[in-house]
């Protein structure tokens, strides 16, 4: 006995079997695939670092020749006999003289200014005759200009251009040459500016058809990038930067993790300016190629593992999945859902035994409908137990309201307040009836409503009640103490005007009935504690009504009725009856 359980049961089938010898093909395939998909990935990676460390490089080289040209472009302008007559003129000579000079100077420096790729300005300035000629006609020229004036190295700082204030790099050629070593007074001053507009066209020409975020940075500056990368996280590179250039300050490559993500770093310095251009590729997307052929792989052995299952699947479709049906039929059984059946297949051997077990569990069913009905009539009273409770809270309120009309011998109105007062609790205290129509039961409210606004003038209510929902069957009672709950809280504090709105309509599941006033409603952490009390058994005096509501909706249309409760429109709170159609 021992042994036949085993065999059924205890031991593998033929279907697991199957299934590990197609996951053990799999997961060595998938092992040697990542093998070798971790090493092909390395070698692109240094592939890629060579690569666009000789795009940096050649980048900077052009960047290096740019500036050169236009720095010896000032010793030829400084040989120019022009601008050595320049420092000859005096304040004295004739205007159109002076005038004349300036302006055959002015069109030499246009010409060399051109013939540069780079928008550039050439500036002389004679310090002994305080004239200046210069291609930009925004800044002013002058002694105290140049009293920082930069010989040795480009100097990056702001400058006034017909664009307005912007940075720039300048230097500045100082005539006699012998006097960077032997200070003395300057006869002439020769500058060259071009803008780091210049440099961001290049940055943006470079970054065509590249994943990469290059920038041009030097420690105390901030970093001139590309229009569109964005500045604060290139501000973050650049402190990055400051901790990789320590290895090695000239020129490198190296891999790192910036912000949780692999980049490619490849920067190079320029010998020119002083100053690294810097590339950041994104790992993640140099190797989209990569990882893309790796998830197609991926897919490719996922579809095997699937035509592997549909094979092996054939092997146990006649034996193994009759017994496990006969197995989670048994647990469910034990489980307590004893209306579980299995479907019957081909007749086989064991079309007997499921015929036998589903023939058991009918008959556990049936026994089990029995006791449920026997529940259902306990549960029917319990209800009407509820309903007993919903009790007129005003009636003391009536009889003080009709003894004082009495007094006041107000016989017609003492006749009305009692006719609506008879109609309402020939209504309420009908316990035989336990559902009614929509109709039957606005005829109530309006009762009760006409009661209270008998007794205070400022109340006024509504109604917007979709006409085919008159006809429609609900429970008796549900709807007025909602009304109730609207005057006894909301109305009390509320000064002036009192509005009850009463609403109605279909929705998509089922219908909804609607009490919204703009009283002094509640704070939302209030209304939240009122929605936690609908469901338990005991609660504060002031949600005894509308649990009972709740409790009586999820009694008569299922548990995904119940009562919604939120703020109005209006200003006060907004109850509803929510009632889905078919809920269980």
């Amino acid at each position: 006995m021992f042994k036949r359980r085993r065999g059924t049961v205890g031991k593998m089938n033929i279907f697991t079997k199957a299934m590990i010898v197609i996951v053990l093909m799999l997961v060595s395939i998938f092992v040697m695939y990542n093998s070798s998909n971790k090493t092909s990935t390395g070698v692109v990676e240094q592939e890629l670092l060579q690569i666009n460390l000789n795009r940096v490089r050649f980048f900077v080289e052009q960047m290096d020749v740019e500036a050169d040209r236009l720095w010896r472009a000032a010793f030829v302008i400084a040989t120019d006999p022009d601008t050595l007559q320049l420092q000859l003129r005096s304040s004295s000579e004739p205007d159109y003289t002076l005038l004349a000079s300036k302006r055959l100077l002015l069109q030499k420096l246009d010409m060399q200014s051109t013939s540069f790729e780079w928008a550039n300005d050439f500036t002389v300035y004679s310090p002994q005759s305080d004239v200046s000629v210069s291609t930009n006609l925004m800044q002013v020229y002058d002694t105290e200009y140049f009293r920082d004036a930069s010989q040795e190295h480009w100097d990056y700082r702001v400058i006034v251009t017909d664009r307005g204030p912007g940075k720039a790099f300048v230097r500045d050629l100082v005539t006699p040459f012998a006097s960077v070593a032997n200070p003395g007074d300057p006869n002439l001053y020769v500058e060259v500016t071009f803008t780091s507009a210049n440099l961001v066209k290049m940055l943006e020409r470079f970054m065509q058809g590249s994943v990469g975020q290059p920038f041009l940075y030097r420690p105390g500056y901030d970093p001139i990038m590309p229009r569109n990368l964005d500045p604060e996280l290139i501000g973050a590179m650049a402190e990055q930067f400051d901790i990789i250039k320590a290895q090695n300050p000239t020129e490198g490559s190296v891999k790192i993790n910036f912000r949780n993500e692999p980049y490619l770093v490849n920067y190079v310095t320029s010998g020119a300016l002083g100053w690294y251009m810097i590339d950041y590729q994104p790992l993640q997307k140099v190797l989209s190629p990569i990882d893309h052929s790796k998830r197609m792989f991926y897919l490719a052995g996922l579809l095997l593992l699937v035509v592997g299952m549909a094979a092996a699947a054939l092997l146990y479709r006649n034996v193994q999945r009759p017994i496990n049906d006969l197995i989670r039929a048994v647990r469910s059984l034990r489980r307590g859902a004893y209306d579980y059946r299995i479907k019957r297949g081909a007749n086989n051997e064991f079309h007997y035994l499921i015929e036998q077990f589903n023939l058991m569990s009918e008959d556990i069913q049936t026994l089990i409908d029995k006791v449920y009905a026997e529940q259902l009539h306990a549960k029917e009273s319990s209800l009407k137990h509820l309903q007993a409770q919903i009790n007129p809270h005003f009636l003391y309120n009536n009889f003080a309201y009709i003894q004082s009309m009495a007094q006041l011998e107000r016989t017609k109105v003492i006749v009305a307040f009692t006719q609506h007062l008879s109609q309402y609790y020939r209504y309420t205290t009908r316990t035989e009836q336990q559902l009614t129509t929509v109709a039957d039961e606005m005829d109530l409210i309006r009762n009760y409503l006409e009661i209270h606004r008998m007794q205070s003038e400022r109340l006024v209510f509504h109604e917007r009640i979709e006409e085919d929902l008159m006809s429609v069957l609900m429970p008796r009672l549900l709807l007025q103490p909602l009304v109730e709950n609207a005057i006894v809280h909301g109305m009390e504090g509320k000064i002036g005007r009192f509005e009850i709105l009463i609403a109605g309509k279909r929705t998509g599941s089922g219908w909804e009935l609607v009490v919204e006033d703009n009283g002094t409603g509640m704070r939302h952490d209030d209304i939240e504690a009122l929605k936690r009390t609908l469901s338990v058994q005991a609660g504060s005096d002031r949600s005894l009504g509308l649990r009972n509501v709740h409790q009586r909706l999820r009694h008569y249309f299922g548990p995904s009725s119940g009562l919604s409760i939120e703020h109005s429109t209006l200003g006060g709170l907004r109850v509803g009856l929510m009632i889905k159609d078919g809920g269980d």
